[in-house]
């Protein structure tokens, strides 16, 4: 088990104590007392600690903020971020993969998206722009609602699920039950062997080169912004005129509430 961790521990930061215990042909609880004698207290702190050590590996120096950074090069610095994250998604974008999602989601009787920490805040995001193209959809980030909005899909319904580790446990728990239920699943993820892909009948994959510590960082919610914004255009190609109705009248509905 500690070569598998030493020689594989990008992995082992998106595995369950199950996955990890089949791979390395032990017992979860010989896992858990591993954990123990390496003086963490759960599973979830070992990888913590893994991730800490891959920052200095993964960093990009040139794009890397410091403390003695002028307001210029921390604006430089963020731009190339932002830039980055965008392009190292658009180098690994799956045409077909998004096409099926497209397909799915411009066919769905209803769509749900579930998410919670930075990923409420993308699910919003999804929820306001298929809205706008006369989608119905609804974005949870309370895991309990989401838990028993999921049980209540049906076949034809679309569950997205937004997690930039795949290994949210409450996001993947909801995005099962949806999928047992008949939904069709949809991940937005940047780890595609990750927990959430067992439960995904398409995986959209964002790459924004952020470990679990810093994965509230912002690059990935750039890359999984951009993911959304080729999604909707795809959407808008299937139906344009579909679009544009709902586009006019959501504005309209709204319009009075402008100064």
């Amino acid at each position: 088990m500690a070569n598998f961790i030493m020689n594989d521990s990008e992995k082992v930061l998106y595995m369950t104590v199950s996955e990890l215990a089949s791979a390395s042909k032990v017992s979860d609880a010989s896992v858990i007392r591993f954990v123990k004698d390496l003086g963490y207290d759960s599973f979830q702190q070992l990888k913590i600690a893994l991730a800490k050590e891959r920052e200095d590996e993964i960093d990009d120096k040139d794009i890397t903020i410091s403390k003695d950074d002028s307001v210029k090069e921390i604006i430089e610095k963020t731009k190339l971020s932002c830039i980055k994250a965008i392009d190292d998604t658009n180098s690994i974008v799956d045409i077909k993969k998004l096409e099926d999602a497209a397909r799915a989601i411009s066919e769905a009787k209803r769509v749900e998206v579930y998410g919670v920490g930075t990923s409420a805040a993308v699910a919003m995001v999804i929820q306001y722009k298929l809205i706008r193209l006369g989608i119905p959809c609804k974005a949870y980030d309370d895991p309990h609602i989401q838990a028993m909005s999921a049980s209540t899909m049906n076949f034809g319904d679309v569950a997205i699920g937004v997690s930039h580790t795949g290994s949210t446990k409450d996001t993947v728990d909801s995005l099962k039950i949806a999928k047992e239920h008949g939904a069709f699943t949809i991940s937005i993820t940047d780890h595609p062997k990750s927990p959430i892909a067992k439960y995904s009948d398409v995986v959209l994959e964002t790459f924004s080169r952020e470990t679990p510590v810093k994965s509230g960082a912002g690059r990935s919610i750039v890359a999984q912004i951009f993911l959304i914004e080729v999604l909707v255009g795809l959407l808008y190609s299937l139906d344009p005129k579909k679009a544009e109705k709902y586009g006019e009248e959501s504005a309209k509905a709204v319009s009075d509430k402008l100064y």
